[in-house]
Order: structure tokens, then C-alpha cells, then sequence
């Protein structure tokens, strides 16, 4: 039986598939942007917490020889050092106080006091220091304690970098429009200003080894202004 082929309808096409608004995907971008903002400054925080807690971990460490100490970890060794020379410093309205202290395991270093330290430990007298992963990390004489943080250079700049480019990455999703990338240049110089906050505050915070809720508080309060300040300056709706 012969079927009229002339009758036959051609197979339909596929409907091609609606493309996003661009609404959907100013939105999807935003939270792109948002997302990867926020895990950066995170990280970068949480470096933060990470060297504050290692300046101070010789405090909780055991010490070395003792019950406590289990071999192949962390811990703190007793010196004794003699102060060999003694100076004084003006800047400012304020005066420093510097112990030179002889070592008989390594060379002598110069430590930063008090008054009231400077003044009862006088040239000859002995000293107790307190050794951690090789460094002096405390000196300390007849009840007065000297820490001596190590300067957390590197750390302070990978910090900075870090939530440097949080802040940028976060303005840019709170605040992007339909303007997209043009705001570039000002989310660049944002980022620079907030990573040099960043690494002066980490190294003020660290070495004073402040307690924690307000060495982590103030860092992360001025992030969030000055990086409110930034979505401000830039939002188009």
C-alpha cells in the first residue's frame, strides 16, 4: 500500500534554549565575586590566628627534660644569660629600655624592658631566659618578664595579600552592576590601601600578643569598614 509522502510534515526543530537574563547573570556574577571575596579574606585570617597563636605557643609548651616534654615536639629550655650592657632610648615623649644579655650558647642580643626591669637588673646580674624553637622568647629576672617576639615578616605579607584581595574581590561582587569591570582601577587601589592596613596591623597585633577577641575583633572590623566604604563608593544600583 502506497503512503502519500506529499502529506508528511517535516520533524520539528528543536526550540532553541532561552539565554539568561541579564539579570540572572549580573547576579550569578555578584555571587561569584561575593563568594570568592569572602573564602579569600578567610584564609587570610585565619594565617592571621595561626602566627598570633605561634608567637605565644612557648607559653602552654612543656618544658624540655621534664614528665611533661614527650621527645620530637615543641618545647621550652632554660638559660641563663648576664646582662653586659644597658642603654636608654628617646623618642618622642616616650623612652626605651634595652638589656644587652651574653648567652652561653649563642651570641648576645639586645631585649627590650620595662623600667622597672631596667632598673633592678644593673650590669653582672643573671637572667633567666626561656628558649623556644630556637629563639629567646622571654627574659625574665626577679618576678619582671620581657617577651621577645619574632618580627613575622613573611606572614604579615602573605596576610596582607590575602585580605587585600578579599576586600577587592568582595566590593567588586556586592557592588557590580552593569558597569562590570570598569571600576577595576579604584578596586585595585582599594586593595593595595587595605593589604597595607593589613600588614601593619599584623605586625602590631602579633608581636604585642594582645588576648585574641581583641587582636582578631579590631583586624576584622576595620576590613568590614573599609571595605563598606569601597562597595559605597562604587554602587550603581
Amino acid at each position: 500500500m502506497n503512503t502519500r509522502i506529499s502529506d508528511a510534515k517535516p520533524p520539528a526543530r528543536p526550540r532553541p534554549r532561552p539565554r539568561p537574563s541579564g539579570a540572572v547573570t549580573r547576579a550569578l556574577t555578584k555571587g561569584l565575586f561575593l563568594l570568592a571575596g569572602l573564602a579569600t579574606t578567610v584564609l587570610g585570617f585565619s594565617w592571621f590566628v595561626d602566627a598570633n597563636d605561634a608567637v605565644g605557643a612557648y607559653r602552654t609548651a612543656p618544658v624540655c627534660g621534664t614528665a611533661a616534654h614527650t621527645p620530637g615536639t615543641d618545647c621550652v629550655r632554660r638559660e641563663t644569660g648576664k646582662v653586659t650592657a644597658r642603654k636608654t632610648g628617646t623618642g618622642g615623649e616616650s623612652t626605651t629600655y634595652t638589656l644587652t644579655v651574653a648567652r652561653e650558647t649563642a651570641p648576645g642580643h639586645s631585649y627590650t624592658v620595662d623600667s622597672e626591669f631596667y632598673y633592678d637588673a644593673t650590669i653582672g646580674v643573671d637572667v633567666e631566659l626561656a628558649v623556644f624553637r630556637g629563639q629567646v622568647a622571654e627574659v625574665s629576672y626577679h618576678g619582671h618578664r620581657a617577651q621577645n617576639p619574632g618580627t613575622p615578616w613573611l606572614t604579615s605579607l602573605e596576610v596582607a595579600l590575602l585580605v587585600g584581595l578579599g576586600s577587592a574581590l568582595t566590593a567588586t561582587g556586592v557592588s557590580w552592576s552593569r558597569l562590570g569591570l570598569k571600576p577595576a582601577p579604584f578596586y585595585f587601589s582599594i586593595a593595595v590601601f587595605v593589604a597595607v592596613m593589613a600588614f601593619l596591623g599584623c605586625l602590631v597585633f602579633v608581636t604585642s600578643q594582645e588576648p585574641l577577641a581583641a587582636t582578631l575583633a579590631v583586624p576584622v572590623l576595620g576590613w568590614l569598614l573599609m571595605t563598606a566604604c569601597a562597595t559605597v563608593a562604587t554602587w550603581d544600583g
